[in-house]
């Protein structure tokens, strides 16, 4: 068996920055008996969130439960403005650990709206980064198109303007953007993809090609993973989404097979070894 690890795995830029930023606050605070929150998830990694948990970082899901004069740290994917204005007017110390990428998308949004521009946010409309990036305007002309398909719901406008969610995927961009020409006469598009995540991309795409079965690790409520798998599907029909070695199938492989190993953006090295080594020891 042959295995190989794909460039770019594990934790992107804006994951690491974020653990970086909630490690910081965990030992700033572990000592002065204050309470540090989440709202929602930091990152979409079950493992490293109930670790961060154990060591002093609730993720709640209501603004209310999060205690005056407590520390809140903003999750990677950003937030509504609205929501952390009124958290903060309760006494609450904020960390912002939003992935510059989303702030970027976020400070494109404003621009946008102010010269009137008809926005589509090419993305996952239940999504917290989309949802945090929605909230950053007042205006109502905001269309959150997903796929190709989702097009015929979208009226047509003078301006569009164009924002993707930064872990879309350059072809389903590409294929929303042709059918977008119909429905505007001047259309803008801002390229808000993460280049962290073009780059993986690319990569699984041309890792997928040359092996025989695929794998990826990462959370199932993961976008950019759930992206990375069904990318590297198109080209291998043995690709596989999983959080751990534990899901693996002992009867999917066989001896001289090429294994090739990705993950999404909120994976840890650990989880990438722990696989690795789990196929090592099948001795095929």
């Amino acid at each position: 068996m042959e295995i190989e690890v794909a460039k770019n795995s594990g934790y992107c830029f804006g994951v690491k920055r974020a653990l970086d930023l909630a490690e910081k606050t965990i030992k700033k605070y572990q000592n002065k008996n204050v309470r540090i929150y989440t709202l929602g998830e930091i990152i979409h990694n079950k493992g490293v969130v109930k670790e961060l948990e154990k060591s002093g970082i609730k993720a709640v899901k209501d603004e209310n439960e999060i205690e005056e004069g407590s520390v809140f740290i903003v999750r990677s994917h950003g937030m509504s403005p609205e929501i952390l204005k009124r958290i903060k007017l309760r006494g609450v110390r904020v960390v912002d650990a939003t992935c510059p990428y989303v702030k970027k998308a976020q400070s494109k949004a404003k621009m946008l709206a102010k010269r009137g521009y008809n926005i589509v946010i090419i993305g996952n409309n239940k999504h917290p980064e989309v949802l945090g990036v929605k909230a950053q305007i007042e205006s109502k002309n905001v269309t959150v198109i997903e796929n190709q398909k989702e097009l015929s719901k979208l009226k047509t406008y003078a301006k569009i303007g164009v924002l993707i969610q930064t872990t879309q995927t350059m072809e389903n961009v590409k294929e929303i953007i042709s059918g977008l020409l119909e429905k505007g006469k001047e259309i803008l598009i801002e390229n808000t993809i993460c280049n962290t995540t073009e780059k993986r991309q690319n990569t699984v795409k041309e890792l997928a090609k040359k092996v025989d079965v695929m794998l990826i690790i990462g959370g199932k409520n993961s976008a950019n993973t759930t992206h990375l798998a069904e990318l590297a599907g198109k080209y291998n029909i043995n690709t596989y989404q999983i959080e751990s070695y534990r899901e693996i199938k002992k009867e999917l492989f066989r001896q001289k097979m090429k294994i090739g190993i990705s993950s999404g953006a909120s994976t840890p090295q650990k989880d990438i070894k722990n696989v690795r080594n789990y196929l090592e020891s099948l001795n095929f």
